[in-house]
């Protein structure tokens, strides 16, 4: 039977081979830095912005395997697991004004008149 007389659309969910060289790897963790950079007037404090940036991005960026709290600070030059578990614990944002910019943002780079399509797929298993 022909799905397609129907209304129904064959999807293929096979994700497309992921063949990035390491330009484009180091290409995308500056984009993601920069993302990140653009919500780090919305800590309460400068240094939590500095853990959120520059230490816990850092953390989940590099290749460890495990991405629980003290490999990612030990991972980092000068590593501090109590700083980056306080930052986890204790840090505090501005939750509405973080979702409100997200919004502009994903509007600003994905949205179109008629809607924006995102895509979160997260169905691998984590470590950590």
């Amino acid at each position: 039977m022909d799905m397609s007389k129907l209304g129904f659309i064959e999807i293929d969910e096979t994700p497309p081979p992921l063949d990035l060289t390491p330009e484009e790897v180091e290409a995308l963790a500056d984009e993601l830095t920069d993302y990140h950079a653009e919500f780090s007037e919305l800590y309460y404090r400068v240094e939590r912005a500095h853990w959120g940036s520059n230490k816990y991005l850092q953390g989940l960026m590099s290749p460890i395997e495990r991405k629980a709290i003290q490999p990612m600070a030990m991972a980092l030059e000068g590593g501090d697991v109590q700083a980056m578990q306080q930052f986890i614990g204790q840090g505090q944002w501005q939750d509405k004004k973080v979702l409100h910019k997200h919004w502009q943002l994903v509007d600003e780079t994905l949205g179109e008149e008629d809607g924006v399509y995102i895509v979160d797929e997260s169905g691998f298993p984590k470590k950590g």
